[in-house]
C-alpha cells in the first residue's frame, strides 16, 4: 500500500452527516439483502457534487464500520486538479498500463477502514481503452473480494460514456442531481439513459438543498440537535 496517507475531511454540518447517516442505512439494507457490494455514483449534469457525495458516502461507511474503499473513475479530469489530487502519484490508469502494482496506487487514509485509488492521468489514451482492459475487470472483481464497499465516483452522465459502461459493472447505480429547479430534464434523460443500457439505478440524491427547503421534506431534521428528544 502507499507509504502517503490522505486526510479527508469530513463535513462538520450536523444537519448535513445526519443526511448521510441515512444513505448508509439504505445501502447497507442493499448490502444484507441482496449482498450488493459496488455502487456507482453519478450526476445527471457537471458540478452536482457528486465527488463530495461519494466522500461524503464512503466515509460515513468507514464510521460504520465497514472496510471501504473510495474508487474514483473519473479518468478524464486530471489528477492535480481533483479534490484529493495533491499527494497521489499513480491511479488506475498506472495499474492498467502497467506502470504501478496495486500497493503502489492504494492510499490509505485518516479513516481507518477507508482507502482511496485514484484515477490517474489519461493522457493521450482513451478512457474506453481502460474500462475495457482486461486488467482493469481483474483489478475490480480483486477489489470486490478485498472490501466490503466500493464507492465508485464517476463522469456525469451526460458528458461521457464511461458511466454507462461502469454502472453495468456495479452492482447499483445511484444518480446525483442538484435540487435548483433547474436539471429536472437532464436527470430524467440520465436516468433513461443508465437503464436502457442495463444499469440498475436504485435512487437518485438530491444535493444542494438549501435548508428552508430540507425542512420541508424532513420532519424534525433537527429533532437531536435542539435537544427536542429531551420534551
Amino acid at each position: 500500500m502507499a507509504k502517503v496517507d490522505l486526510d479527508i475531511y469530513r463535513s462538520k454540518n450536523e444537519i448535513f452527516t445526519n443526511a448521510f447517516n441515512s444513505i448508509v442505512a439504505k445501502v447497507c439494507l442493499k448490502h444484507e439483502q441482496e449482498k450488493f457490494k459496488t455502487f456507482l455514483l453519478t450526476g445527471c449534469e457537471p458540478k452536482v457534487g457528486t465527488t463530495t457525495i461519494a466522500t461524503e458516502l464512503a466515509i460515513a461507511l468507514s464510521i460504520a464500520g465497514w472496510k471501504t474503499l473510495l474508487l474514483d473513475c473519473d479518468m478524464r479530469k486530471m489528477v492535480k486538479y481533483k479534490r484529493l489530487g495533491d499527494q497521489v502519484k499513480a491511479g488506475l490508469v498506472d495499474y492498467v498500463k502497467g506502470n504501478a502494482s496495486l500497493e503502489e496506487i492504494t492510499y490509505h487514509t485518516n479513516w481507518k477502514m477507508l482507502d482511496y485509488i485514484s484515477s490517474g492521468d489519461i493522457d493521450e489514451d482513451d478512457t474506453l481503452k481502460v474500462i475495457y482492459s482486461n486488467d482493469f475487470g481483474k483489478l475490480f472483481d480483486k477489489l470486490k473480494r478485498e472490501y466490503d464497499y466500493v464507492i465508485m465516483d464517476s463522469p456525469s452522465v451526460n458528458s461521457s460514456v464511461d458511466p454507462m459502461i461502469l454502472s453495468v459493472k456495479a452492482d447499483a447505480s445511484i444518480i446525483v442531481c442538484s435540487l435548483d429547479g433547474r436539471n429536472s430534464k437532464y436527470l430524467t434523460k440520465a436516468r433513461e439513459s443508465l437503464e436502457e443500457d442495463g444499469a440498475n439505478i436504485i435512487g437518485v440524491i438530491q444535493n444542494k438543498v438549501e435548508e428552508e427547503n430540507y425542512k420541508k421534506y424532513t420532519k424534525d431534521y433537527d429533532y437531536f440537535i435542539n435537544k427536542h428528544y429531551v420534551k
